[in-house]
């Protein structure tokens, strides 16, 4: 920024002024950071009853009692104080910010104005530049603060976040609370447009806050009306290119004329006006991204709406539109041969740099125009915009490209700049040595002295030719003009008589040449200065553009995905806005403000999130990219012998081309995001890489849930199962390896990758369906999972279905459950199928979810037990004791008193034993769940699995080993157990079947109702002795054994182990009485054999008992006599 001197003799050191512009650059960023983040609560209808706007000073007792009178409005109130209290208290600090910083400068302007000030004069500071300058920010800014409150927070919101402040702080008496109050008080409202501020009567709004008429007068007439405030000027020559230099001075008049309104209907003077700030634009930026419509704003003001309409008319405006439409093709045409196969070089920008400093101009002029007339809110100014655009093809995507390819010779040009400015006093050495050279070759080799002309007859060839070598040698690099460049001039010229001696001589003639370039680069190298850097960055600012980063969002999304290679020059692209970053805070940095922290830290975020806005489709791209087809792989990983005539086909060259092809996309991610990461080091603090690993973990999460989620069935048939199971299988696979391989190009941890997304996505779907399972209502035992709410769910019901105990049958030494027809249901295979699509962590979720049905349902049952357990029954129960007496004994009345119980509650039997079944059926799922977990441990880890004892132990005596109370901090020890407890679930070190589900008090004559319980059923079933169980008798109304007992004997694990002996013993003594009731017939041949079945069943039945639960054959042995255990044999 230029400085001058004052008419006070003055030097430019405003102190107070700068400070000002800091404190409004300050009050500006944390304005549109308290609009951005408004809290919800402000927004919702259910919280209107306990907001309220300034009517609220009318009758405050009215409204505090109704809100007193109610306790749903009180709560509602402590809800709005507690979530919303920090916002306010910095609400209230902007406002009263806001109203401090007008009392301030007003103060300060009137002392001017009345020369009060000892060091300054209004005078002294207008003849300033530097003065003047900041003079005008300070009042503008202000002015721009009004504006963008009432633009961004609406006067209902800003009225009832003042009035929910004082009222949390129950304190109405700040010393600035009217103006505070003025300042939100609600103004005429207006359509909102997101970048556009369309204020009405804008200066009745002004007129709140009112500065000196005088100082703005002058400021206006002396100033800005005919200055050139900025000096910018000069760095856009053509005329035509006059209103973008002038343009942030036209910002600042335009704030300002609503001051001082008369100026608005001075017919003269706005048709100055007009002639020199916007005689072809009507949309002006004014502050940060913000702009304003002049066919708008002005429309109340006639005589400033009819200076405007003089210069802009609708054919003008068409004329101007169709000028910079026709030239966007153009400038495309001539960017592009600038920028294809490197032909932007150093050398090009020595011999061109004006021509591409012009054509820069002129494309950021084009953009100008076009980016924001087609934001005017004036609905025929935008019509007549819109219409021609179309017209010519000059859509959002054209503006795109153009954008792009200009901010990409922009960088180029900036970086050659930076490269030429830090080296060229090396490459004018550089070049004064190669003429030295030049100068010393022609005199030894290529001139003669009769090649002379008269001339130069006369003088020796060595005494003229050293003394060019001495002008050359005093010729010294002084950074710019001056007699270096006079003393080039006259070699250059001296040379140039040379020419003509030798026009044939091609030797010589090619020397002659080369030392004249020589000597034009150093001129030209002399001319680089500091000066074209500042040019260029004046004519490349975009900021006023910046708003307009989320209308290409989806452009430039679409064009990243189409050509990857556009990555290489977003970072240019993006370092073209890089303004953001310091013209909002430039006087904040000049002072060295203490807010420049915070200042910076906004911006550099808002900055940050449109770049990874933009780059959220890196990590689709990269999950999008496919190496192999999920049903192909490589041929060489399915042939060990090649055949001469096939070998065409079997290197598959279409296909690695295509691999090839897709693989260099990931290089060129990789390059770009590089790239981007050099580009804004130091700038802001982007952390791209650690960004793209968790954005390609959330990637791989919401790929994976989707994937997961249309995990649909046709069908409960078992090749439907297995058939999906190998396409998950598959997906999962490929997704792995596409992750390994971006470790090595990207250098991440693909193992990371890949592995906590699915942990998450598995351990959501499972704790969903939890969730779903413990709120149900009813348990229906005939579908556990009516509506499964995710994939964990969906897969549970499916293989409880087909595992159904009233469908399929578990053989134990198959480890696996077969259909009536002997085709296996679901096996061994299909758990190590699902184990390689769901991994470890999976079964241990489906594990989890299994866990949680047998609970639920081991309350269902226990509350079916304790309801039909009533007073009666219970009477019944306690003669059968009595009559069945000590269970070492035989009863006197025989098999009868078993069979009368039994006939007694028969369908009660029915529906308890199916319930019972299915407790078995989950057992058994969690039994081969764990059996694969643990299978899969022995083979990856042999440490973990070797620890199986003491897991175990550890887990199953946790309860006793450490007492967990709740007014104390959870000590290591439980840490320790929990982390044991959770390895040992992953690891499959669980054993369902010692598990205990419940804690509740088992029901009155629980052994005795599970003895009589399986008693009921044994006639059900007849001995296999192929299969070596028991098996339906009826083929119409099938159950499985197996899932009957386990459930039987997992209902009585969850109590005291007393329960299972006794019904081992109640058992036992069943068999003993059947066994006597076959010893006393009078009919041995017929009816021994069905009694000695019968006893079989019965003794099988114990003993399948007691093989699954752990208990000891002495037990058995025991409580049955040898020769009854030997009725199996029969």
């Amino acid at each position: 920024m230029d400085s001058g001197n004052s008419g006070d003799g003055l030097t430019g050191e405003f102190e107070e002024l700068l400070q000002f512009c800091a404190r409004a650059e300050a009050l500006i960023a944390e304005l549109l950071l308290l609009s951005d983040r408004v809290p919800s609560q402000f927004l919702d209808p259910r919280f209107d009853p306990v907001l309220f706007d300034l009517r609220y000073f009318e009758s405050p007792r009215d409204y505090e009692a109704r809100i007193n009178a109610s306790a749903d409005l009180q709560a509602l109130e402590d809800e709005l104080n507690e979530s919303c209290a920090s916002y306010l208290q910095r609400f209230f600090l902007l406002a009263n910010g806001v109203v401090q910083y007008h009392t301030d400068l007003v103060k300060y302007l009137s002392n001017l104005q009345e020369g009060l000030c000892v060091h300054f004069t209004l005078e002294g500071i207008l003849e300033n530049k530097q003065g003047s300058q900041l003079l005008i920010e300070s009042i503008s800014l202000f002015g721009c603060i009004i504006l963008l409150i009432e633009h961004k927070i609406s006067g209902y919101l800003r009225e009832k976040l003042l009035i929910s402040y004082l009222r949390a702080n129950q304190s109405f008496k700040y010393p600035n609370l009217d103006q505070i109050c003025s300042l939100c008080r609600l103004h005429k409202t207006t359509k909102p447009s997101p970048d556009i501020i369309n204020i009405q009567m804008t200066e009745e709004l002004f007129a709140r806050f009112p500065f000196p008429k005088v100082v703005i007068d002058a400021v206006i007439i002396s100033c800005l009306r005919g200055d050139d405030m900025y000096s910018s000027i000069r760095f856009f020559t053509e005329p035509v290119h006059r209103t973008m230099a002038l343009s942030r001075q036209g910002g600042h008049l335009f704030v300002l004329l609503f001051y001082s309104h008369g100026f608005l209907f001075d017919s003269a003077f706005m048709r100055e006006v007009v002639d020199r700030f916007f005689k072809d634009n009507w949309v002006v930026p004014l502050v940060v991204h913000f702009s304003v419509d002049l066919l708008v704003s002005w429309d109340p003001y006639r005589e400033a709406k009819a200076a405007l309409f003089e210069c802009i008319s609708p054919t003008f405006m068409r004329d101007r539109c169709t000028y910079h439409c026709m030239k966007v093709g153009n400038l495309i045409k001539e960017l592009d041969s600038i920028v294809c196969d490197g032909a932007l070089r150093k050398e090009l920008l020595m011999e061109n740099s004006q021509h591409l400093l012009s054509l820069i101009k002129n494309c950021n002029f084009t953009l100008r125009w076009l980016l924001l007339h087609r934001m005017s809110i004036d609905k025929k100014a935008r019509e007549v915009v819109v219409t021609v655009c179309t017209a010519y093809q000059v859509d959002k995507e054209s503006l795109l490209d153009l954008l792009f390819k200009t901010s990409r010779v922009e960088y180029d040009l900036k970086e050659m700049y930076t490269k030429l400015l830090s080296d060229r006093e090396v490459m004018w050495h550089e070049k004064k040595h190669v003429v030295s050279e030049c100068i010393n070759d022609l005199s030894q080799n290529h001139f003669t002295t009769s090649a002379l002309s008269s001339k130069y007859k006369n003088k020796t060839l060595k005494e003229w030719f050293g003394n060019i070598l001495s002008e050359v040698d005093l010729l010294e690099y002084a950074g710019g003009t001056g007699s270096s460049n006079r003393g080039i001039y006259r070699i250059i010229s001296t040379l140039k008589d040379l020419e003509h001696i030798q026009e044939h001589n091609i030797q010589s003639k090619d020397a002659l040449l080369k030392a004249q370039k020589s000597l034009h680069d150093m001129i030209k190298i002399l001319s680089f200065d500091n000066q074209a850097m500042l040019a260029l960055h004046v004519v490349t600012d975009v900021l006023y553009a910046w708003g307009y980063l989320e209308n290409f969002q989806d452009y430039l999304k679409n064009k990243i995905i189409k050509d990857t290679s556009v990555l290489l020059v977003l970072n240019a692209f993006f370092f073209k806005f890089r303004s953001l970053l310091s013209a909002p805070f430039q006087r904040t940095v000049e002072c060295n403000s203490q807010d420049l922290a915070c200042i910076s830290n906004y911006y550099s975020m808002k900055y940050s999130a449109q770049i990874l806005a933009i780059l959220k489709i890196i990590p689709v791209i990269l999950l999008d990219i496919t190496l192999y087809e999920e049903n192909s792989h490589p041929s060489y990983l399915q042939s060990n012998h090649i055949n001469k005539e096939t070998i065409e086909d079997f290197i598959q060259v279409d296909e690695l081309l295509k691999g090839a092809r897709q693989a260099a996309k990931f290089c060129v991610i990789r390059e770009g995001m590089q790239l981007m990461s050099r580009t804004f080091d130091g700038i802001v603090n982007l952390n791209l890489k650690r960004w793209l690993e968790e954005k390609l973990k959330e990637e791989v999460a919401r790929q994976l849930d989707i994937k997961l989620g249309s995990f649909l069935l046709s069908s409960h048939a078992k090749n439907d199962l297995e058939r999906c199971l190998h396409l998950l299988s598959t997906y999962m696979t490929l997704q792995s390896q596409k992750l390994e391989l971006l470790q090595d190009i990207l250098h991440m941890h693909g193992t990371h990758l890949w592995d906590e997304p699915f942990t998450s996505v598995l351990d959501a779907c499972a704790i969903r369906e939890e969730t779903e399972l413990k709120i149900q209502q009813a348990l229906d035992f005939k579908n556990l999972i009516p509506n499964p709410k995710s994939f964990m769910g969906l897969l549970l019901q499916k293989v409880i279905w087909l595992t159904d105990p009233s469908r399929s049958m578990f053989i134990e030494p198959m480890l696996g459950w077969f259909d009536a027809e002997g085709n296996e249901v679901i096996g061994l295979h299909s758990f190590t199928l699902l184990e390689s699509c769901i991994g470890q962590v999976g079964l241990a979720s489906l594990d989890s979810l299994l866990a949680t049905l047998v609970s639920i349902s081991l309350e269902d049952i226990l509350n079916s037990i304790n309801g039909l357990l009533d007073s009666k029954f219970q009477k019944e129960m306690q003669k059968l004791e009595e009559i069945l007496g000590p269970p070492a004994s035989i009863p006197l009345l025989g098999l009868p008193s078993y069979n009368n119980m039994v006939h007694m509650c028969s369908g009660a039997w029915e529906l308890l034993a199916d319930k019972c079944a299915i407790i078995g059926q989950l057992q058994l799922l969690r039994s081969l769940v764990n059996f694969r977990l643990k299978s899969k441990n022995k083979c990856n880890s042999m440490a973990v699995s070797a620890t199986d004892a003491f897991i175990s132990t550890v887990s199953l005596q946790r309860n006793n080993m450490v007492e967990v109370k709740e007014n104390k901090e959870i000590s290591t020890k439980d840490l320790l157990l929990s982390a044991l407890n959770h390895q040992s679930k992953l690891c499959g070190l669980v054993h369902p079947f010692d598990s205990t589900y419940i804690s509740k008090r088992p029901p009155n004559f629980l052994s005795r109702y599970a003895s009589l319980q399986s008693i009921s059923q044994l006639c059900r079933y007849v001995f296999d002795a192929h299969l070596g169980t028991l098996t339906s008798r009826s083929k119409k109304s099938l159950k499985d054994f197996s899932p009957l007992i386990i459930g039987l004997g997992t209902l009585l694990r969850q109590f005291h182990p007393s329960y299972m002996t006794q019904y081992i013993q109640f058992m036992a003594q069943y068999i003993h009485t059947s066994e006597a009731s076959f010893v006393a017939t009078d009919e041995p041949n017929k009816i021994n054999t069905n009694h000695a079945c019968e006893v079989a069943k019965a003794v099988f039945w114990q003993q399948s008992f007691c093989k699954y639960f752990g208990i000891s054959e002495d037990v058995i042995e025991l409580c049955l006599a040898p020769a009854i255990i030997a009725l199996l044999q029969f």
